[in-house]
């Protein structure tokens, strides 16, 4: 089975983008003949640090092959980073005081939190700029509104697919929703509604401000109605904070709890920040470079892509984080290569019509990824997910463990 991003008419972009009505004064295109410029835009400080510093290691990892191998269409890639502090006001202030003042960038990479991209991405849009990034809120899903923008991350529906048949194979009709007071709340519980019509399941939602430094409260909402299960959503710092709270009241580790995929981004995997009682029925969705597999299994693009993280020097963390920028720009210099052209909707145009080989994204292993100009996504096939135990990370990766047994609750 596959996993299509759902199309939905993007009034929460829309409302987001209103504070940026004002264009841009239009940026000078670029020549052939100088450097392919590749603006990076994310919270390089604030809650998203730590998944941006990860992000960065991709895209320098991705631009190191490229250059050597000649640039794109011959043109070397240059990086410029613009930090939005976490914050979607700040993301499109410095978004158009870049854009007013230098040449046209060939490619933005936009975001890491949803609420940002569907902030920015109108201004974009307006500019007539390529951009991709690691969001995967179907707000984001509108070709017609956003025509040159390409998302490598798996959007929403993907996530929660890969939840949905964990809790049918464990018999879970209480699902309790604990989600951010945000857009990516809001796509989760979209999403989990689609998923869920019809059917005898019983949905309740819990909402939280990711910038509370104490999440206790939330969760206590959220177990009061002794949920089956919990799902939940979370970026960065306030993960660690989130699963902190599960030992706040007698019986909370009890509750099985799986979040997605963003949670598994933390550098070193929160096992490493959080006490043993605390991760009990804890689970996860990962990406499937997260996942160990015997070298035998590992495909040639994943071998490349661990050489340039050896390179580099870093300490080995296989965060999606770092393998989606990564993908990402791989991608949209492959594009350029099919087109013959560095045009931002040429390039989106040969995303579409190249014929992805297994392989080809890291993020997703040897699953085959399909883009299509009826979304911003990828078609991604099951086999690209995995759930697993939070545990602490063996060579940095994660054991596969089979979670898809039905499991007796203690409570």
């Amino acid at each position: 089975m596959k996993f299509t991003a759902l199309a939905v008419v993007a009034v929460a972009a829309l409302s987001l983008s209103a504070c940026s009505t004002a264009s841009p004064s239009s940026p000078s295109a670029a020549s052939d003949k100088d450097p392919f410029t590749f603006v990076y835009m994310a919270g390089i400080s604030g809650a998203q640090a730590t998944q941006a510093a990860q992000e960065l290691q991709g895209v320098q990892i991705a631009m190191d092959e490229i250059n050597a191998s000649g640039g794109i269409l011959g043109r070397k890639i240059v990086l410029e980073k613009l930090d939005s502090k976490s914050d979607p006001t700040v993301a499109v202030s410095v978004l158009q005081q870049r854009l007013a003042s230098g040449t046209k960038p060939d490619l933005i990479h936009t975001a890491i939190a949803s609420t940002e991209a569907l902030a920015v991405t109108p201004v974009t849009t307006r500019a007539g700029i390529a951009t991709y990034a690691a969001s995967s809120s179907i707000l984001l899903d509108d070709p017609k509104s956003y025509p040159l923008n390409k998302l490598i991350s798996a959007p929403t529906p993907s996530f929660v697919s890969a939840f949905k048949a964990y809790a049918d194979a464990n018999r879970y009709k209480k699902i309790e929703l604990l989600v951010t007071e945000d857009a990516s709340g809001d796509s989760i519980v979209q999403t989990i509604a689609d998923l869920y019509k019809g059917s005898d399941a019983q949905i309740h939602e819990t909402r939280y401000n990711a910038a509370d430094l104490d999440l206790s409260t939330a969760f206590q909402r959220a177990a009061g109605d002794h949920p089956d299960v919990i799902f939940t959503t979370c970026q960065g710092a306030p993960c660690s904070r989130l699963v902190a709270a599960r030992t706040s009241i007698a019986g909370g580790t009890d509750i099985p709890m799986v979040g997605d995929a963003a949670m598994s981004a933390l550098a070193g995997g929160l096992a490493l920040e959080s006490s043993k009682e605390s991760l009990e029925n804890l689970h996860m969705i990962i990406f499937d470079v997260q996942l160990k597999h015997p070298e035998s299994e590992q495909t040639p693009e994943f071998k490349k892509f661990l050489s340039g993280i050896s390179s580099l020097g870093g300490t080995l963390n296989f965060s999606s984080a770092t393998s989606v920028a990564y993908d990402g720009l791989k991608m949209f210099a492959a594009a350029a290569q099919k087109a013959g052209s560095t045009d931002a909707k040429k390039m989106v145009k040969a995303i579409d019509d190249i014929q992805w080989k297994p392989g080809d994204f890291v993020s997703y292993g040897k699953a085959a990824l399909d883009y299509s100009s009826k979304s911003v996504f990828p078609v991604i096939p099951d086999s690209a997910f995995a759930i697993v135990q939070v545990a602490p990370l063996v060579d940095s990766q994660y054991e596969p463990i089979d979670l898809f047994q039905p499991k007796t609750q203690k409570r």
